[in-house]
């Protein structure tokens, strides 16, 4: 059984420079960068790598490029979500080849409330899809699927080794399903990063942020790993005010995370393909003084 990392394992942003064409070096940096903050792992092309946005050809050229420049050095969770299960086996095929230790495939948003539905994708997923797939429970506003689905999607599919939690509410959904799957299964929160303390309590094996704030991130880790859950929970709630900002909405985090990337040096442009629907002089303003607030956070903190 594949063994997936555990701790911070974070969203691979993509970085678009002149002409709005993928820059390959802003995100070799960003990669980087994670490493040396100590990041457990990586996920890519998902929906914050703005993967809606990029052509098939550029989703394996990212995924291809990252794994090379990573060799090695922290694992990968490949993004495998399409529309149909031929293409997400498609893009798990790219993944694997590229060194991805699993692949994440999401529930089709159209299938939510149609329990047999997601069965008979997820039937047809494991059947044409290799190696081990973990599903993205993707609700912004809603419970996602129920503990049980999840348990019985379990019990049919070996391969399925784990899930990632974005749901409303996430935490008590943590908790039922490692009581209804157990320890070995590989449980993991995302969008719910605001709540990331209660995750912890709840035990959930990683995390799953963007890249930009890692060091923080990591540090919060490691001093609840530590026991130190009270200096954890500290550090961790002077990081909300940048949370509470960013986490409005996806397109929203999308632009504040590339320009506090522009403001470390490592990526060059903040361009996004993502549409950024409402985005105003007082939104850049409050975004720079976000952006210089976490600067000084960061370097307290370390």
């Amino acid at each position: 059984m594949t063994t997936l990392p555990k701790g911070i394992v974070s969203v691979v942003q993509t970085a678009f420079g002149a002409g709005g064409r993928v820059d390959m070096p802003s995100i070799e940096r960003l990669v980087e960068d994670a490493i040396a903050a100590g990041v457990d792992g990586f996920l890519l092309p998902v929906v914050a790598s703005e993967v809606a946005w990029l052509s098939r050809a550029e989703r394996d050229a990212i995924l291809g490029a990252v794994s090379r420049y990573i060799r090695g050095r922290v694992p990968i969770i490949a993004g495998a979500s399409a529309d149909t299960p031929d293409e997400c086996a498609a893009c798990a095929r790219a993944g694997l080849e590229a060194g991805a230790v699993a692949s994440l495939v999401a529930v089709p948003q159209s299938l939510y409330g149609a329990p047999a539905g997601i069965d008979a994708f997820f039937q047809e997923v494991f059947r044409v899809t290799p190696g081990p797939v973990v599903i993205q429970d993707l609700q912004f506003a809603g419970p996602g699927m129920d503990a049980g689905q999840i348990l019985r999607l379990r019990e049919r599919h070996e391969r399925f080794a784990g899930i990632k939690i974005e749901t409303v509410p996430a935490g008590p959904k943590y908790s039922e399903v490692r009581s209804a799957c157990g320890a070995g299964f590989w449980i993991a929160g995302g969008w719910a990063i605001t709540q990331m303390i209660e995750a912890l309590d709840r035990g959930v094996d990683a995390m799953v942020p963007e890249s930009a704030m890692i060091k923080l991130y990591k540090r919060v880790y490691h001093l609840y790993q530590s026991g130190r859950r009270g200096e954890a929970l500290v550090l961790f709630r002077r990081l909300l005010p940048v949370l509470a900002f960013t986490n409005q909405e996806l397109a929203t985090s999308v632009a504040f995370f590339k320009r506090l990337l522009v403001r470390k040096g490592i990526f060059s442009e903040s361009r996004q393909r993502m549409p950024l629907p409402a985005w105003d002089d007082i939104s850049g303003r409050t975004s720079s003084e976000l952006i210089e607030y976490y600067m000084s956070l960061e370097s307290e903190a370390m």
